[in-house]
């Protein structure tokens, strides 16, 4: 492309001259590409232009550009076909279509960064999705292909990512580039008048949820993050390790109006969590979840907010450090197998994401793919692994469908955080990656399973004591099924528990 390019910048007069004589040596033509590389990488640089009009220059620099702008023609003509997506021509999709288009691979972080932007300014878009994996493959997806080929500058830190962003056909960038610019201001003026709104006028219902959580004055620390980013674990981890009393909201869904909201107001569209202290009458923002990880945040330094915020440490929260009949979190991993899906220390802890706190004890070949996922199980057949909370729900829910797994899975209770057990994770107790789930026959076979396992009355009063408490709460309405869960109560009510 470079010797490309240099036959336009030579003077027509030469160009004629040149056809008459030999083509110079491979040294002189390497001389002549090293040459012409400071103007491919840098136009502006290479052709000086001062506030002075200089009439030479900008036609040199215009034909450059136009040299450029071609081209890109002949890359984009090798390029495949444009393939369709949601049956339209996707080449036409990008042509025709007016404001902010978004096409990506959804649940991506570059994807859902430049979501939360744009949601953080009140700007409207279109999203477009295709399938896609977590690395670019050549062949996998036709429309990544075209895509990629199409708008090469794609890249964030050398990798190709799974998000293309457009303004009136114009490629902005990756997800994150494009958040990046929209973030800046760089482009509020295409972006329109919208801008010029509050946070409270473009997201009411949500302004007024973090306001009343604000003006119970019972109320001293408040945590509002979402369950797929580990900054809400961690704060959450921190907070529960010292017993301190916070309120707040949590969900699962990457796209939260409730996230886009705090986002704006607190202009941070890269936080996914965020954390509140009282100050007297006012709020003190003390920043996302990573934050509070003990290696930013010292507990004298948290000790200190606390006590500021004059919030109290008698709250008894779950944790993930204690197994469901209430004694010490025990691994679920088994010697060296780093394949179970455990954190590092081999417990079934994980707070985010999938939650995978369910340690099974022989994981059945046919898990994954009863539970819609890659037949990724069938390498783990009959070994220890940490599940969704989500997919064993799912797994039990169509126990039908795999009866003979169904009946001979067992999970290895003491190894299962009591967390599981609480109202925190209703929502993965409902659904699995969109498949509906039932909170009953998930919450009671696990429950019925664990009770077999404990070896004494100790152990089962403190499983019955956390399956209670989740049973009798309010959020908990299908635990209340009498029939379906008449066996188990008539059991747990023979024990003599304190």
């Amino acid at each position: 492309q470079a010797a490309h390019v240099l036959g336009y910048l030579i003077p027509l007069s030469l160009k004629r001259e040149f056809t008459h004589i030999c083509p110079p040596p491979m040294a002189t033509r390497l001389l002549m590409l090293l040459a012409v590389m400071p103007i491919l990488l840098c136009p502006e640089a290479a052709f000086s232009v001062s506030d002075k009009p200089d009439v030479a220059s900008r036609k040199r620099l215009d034909t450059f550009q136009s040299e450029r702008s071609f081209l890109q023609m002949k890359r984009n003509a090798q390029c495949p076909e444009s393939p369709t997506l949601d049956g339209h021509s996707l080449k036409k999709n990008i042509a025709n279509h007016k404001g902010v288009l978004v096409i990506a691979v959804p649940n991506m972080r570059c994807t859902e960064a430049v979501k939360a932007t744009l949601n953080a300014k009140g700007v409207s878009f279109k999203l477009m999705t295709f399938d896609g994996s977590f690395k670019y493959s050549s062949g996998a997806s036709t429309v990544w292909d075209w895509l990629h080929c199409t708008y090469p500058d794609d890249k964030s830190s050398g990798s190709i990512m799974h998000s293309y962003v457009f303004l009136d056909g114009t490629f902005l960038g990756n997800g994150f580039a494009a958040a990046e610019k929209i973030e800046n201001g760089e482009l509020d003026t295409q972006l329109g008048s919208g801008l010029s709104k509050t946070c409270e006028e473009r997201f009411g219902s949500q302004a007024k949820v973090v306001e009343k959580y604000m003006a119970d004055k019972q109320n001293k620390v408040l945590v509002f993050g979402w369950m797929g980013c580990p900054c809400t674990g961690i704060v959450k981890a921190r907070l529960n390790e010292k017993n301190i009393c916070y309120e707040g909201r949590q969900w699962a869904d990457p796209s939260s109006q409730l996230m886009a909201y705090l986002q704006c107001r607190e202009k941070d569209s890269a936080s996914h969590s965020f954390v509140y202290f009282r100050e007297g009458s006012t709020w003190n923002f003390a920043g996302n979840g990573f934050q509070f990880d003990r290696n930013d945040m010292s507990d004298d330094q948290l000790m200190a907010k606390v006590q500021h915020a004059n919030a109290s440490t008698s709250c008894m929260h779950a944790t993930v450090r204690i197994n469901v009949f209430g004694t010490d979190l025990e691994e679920c991993r088994v010697g060296d197998d780093a394949s179970g899906s455990w954190m590092d220390d081999g417990t079934c802890s994980e707070e985010w994401g999938g939650i995978h706190q369910v340690c099974i004890e022989a994981l059945p070949a046919d898990f994954s793919s009863e539970t819609h996922q890659p037949p990724w199980s069938r390498e783990r057949k009959g070994k220890r692994h940490c599940v969704c909370v989500g997919a064993w729900s799912l797994y039990m829910t169509d126990a039908s469908k795999h009866a003979a797994g169904a009946k001979s899975i067992m999970p290895h209770c003491k190894a299962i955080p009591e967390t599981t057990l609480t109202t925190d994770y209703l929502g993965h107790w409902r659904d699995w990656n969109g498949y509906p789930a039932s909170v009953l026959h998930g919450v009671k076979e696990l429950v019925s399973r664990c009770m077999k396992q404990a070896t004494s009355e100790k152990l089962k009063c403190g499983l019955k004591k956390r399956f209670d408490k989740l049973r009798n709460s309010a959020e908990a309405s299908e635990l209340k099924s009498d029939d379906e869960l008449k066996e188990l109560v008539e059991e747990m009510k023979h024990l003599s528990c304190s």
